[in-house]
């Protein structure tokens, strides 16, 4: 697998449907290009979505643009089966629990690798935490894989799991960052996540905080974090910037 890529600063969001995909990206020339198969996509246009990947992905795909897949926890093998063709980076699998989720996804990407000419161990898995039991399970989890090569911190979803405090600050937050810092760093993983204020409402947040929150992030080690919307990317790089 090669190496990470330190300017993998911006990773954004955008439904593998989007007949806008070509214009959005060369509009906020974002460091990766994810696909999305997951909350971005409408159950009505999912099987629409998965048929494109593979003309999605040779259209955009140049030397200058990475792509990666999100796939949905729900219906992962086929989100897998369909996004596995020349041009791909890599998938990105949130929600994960377990080092067996992990083991099971290596094993169907190297599946396909093999069925579909692209070189063995190319195809990177990069996880989003997003529950108790997989920051508990994290250690085993990143050793799951030797293509897993990034992981970051789902805030979303870890806030309406763990709850916030009375005055709406998800103070387990900073703990759970430090945590994935940590075993991130020991098992050489890129960092994903930004610092977030308990009043920046994360994924729509406005440019200003997002760029204070990657700021911030990047003190702690952070490099990159995925941007729910385009208009995160230029605060992104920028808050990132080394």
């Amino acid at each position: 697998m090669k190496k990470i890529l330190h300017h993998r600063r911006s990773w954004m969001i955008v439904p593998a449907h989007d007949p806008k995909l070509a214009d959005t990206i060369a509009q906020y020339k974002p460091d990766v290009v994810v696909l999305d198969l997951e909350y971005s996509v409408a159950p009505k246009y999912k099987e629409q979505a998965r048929a494109n990947l593979v003309k999605t992905v040779s259209t955009i795909a140049t030397d200058d643009i990475e792509i990666f897949v999100r796939i949905d926890k729900a219906s992962r093998w086929a989100d897998v089966d369909a996004a596995m063709h020349r041009g791909l980076t890599g998938i990105i699998f949130c929600g994960v629990d377990e080092e067996s989720e992990i083991t099971e996804i290596d094993a169907l990407i190297n599946t396909k690798e093999k069925e579909r000419g692209i070189d063995p161990g190319h195809i990177e898995l990069v996880i989003i935490l997003e529950s108790a039991k997989g920051f508990w399970n994290l250690s085993e989890i990143l050793q799951a894989s030797p293509r897993l090569s990034a992981v970051g911190v789902g805030r979303i979803d870890l806030t309406m799991q763990l709850g916030p405090v009375p005055q709406h600050e998800f103070r387990l937050f900073r703990y759970l960052m430090t945590r994935t810092l940590v075993a991130g760093k020991m098992h050489g993983k890129q960092l994903l996540g930004a610092m977030w204020r308990p009043d920046s409402r994360g994924g729509v947040a406005n440019q200003e905080s997002t760029k204070l929150a990657a700021q911030q992030a990047k003190l702690m080690g952070y490099t990159g974090c995925i941007c729910a919307t385009p208009e995160q990317v230029n605060p992104m790089n920028l808050g990132f910037l080394s």
